[in-house]
């Protein structure tokens, strides 16, 4: 298999797992980290909408607990007809711990996927100063 098989299913799975009682709209988020570990997932809705969290931010916060700090490669997944992309808010917590070519992989329940690199995405991201 493929990273984006393997990405795509871990993703697949979290957004399975998804609290979105409220939009009805289940992302999941698959990270696969430059040691080859894959951490995941998912979106969290909250009543006050803005202190939901995103499956991107999820699998990041599980990927620095797991004791690591650099993305390979990412995928988004969205329970949706359309692809969807990072808010940009996740496009910079993306770019915190990849570097500007790493792939970021966006699939829908169709079965389609588009890949851009987080430098595409953000191409003026924050960087170290």
């Amino acid at each position: 298999m493929n990273n984006i098989s393997v990405l795509l299913k871990e993703a697949k799975n979290a957004a399975g797992r998804a609290y979105a009682p409220y939009s009805e709209f289940k992302v999941g988020c698959a990270i696969l980290t430059s040691t080859g570990r894959i951490y995941s997932g998912c979106n969290v809705e909250n009543v006050s909408y803005p202190v939901g969290t995103c499956a991107e931010a999820g699998a990041l916060a599980a990927m620095i607990n797991g004791g690591e700090s650099e993305i390979k490669e990412i995928l988004i997944y969205a329970d949706s007809k359309q692809i969807i992309s990072p808010c940009g808010a996740c496009r910079q917590r993306i770019a915190e711990f990849a570097q500007g070519n790493a792939p970021v992989h966006m699939a829908n329940a169709r079965g389609e996927v588009k890949t851009l690199t987080i430098g595409e995405l953000l191409p003026m991201g924050f960087k170290e100063f």
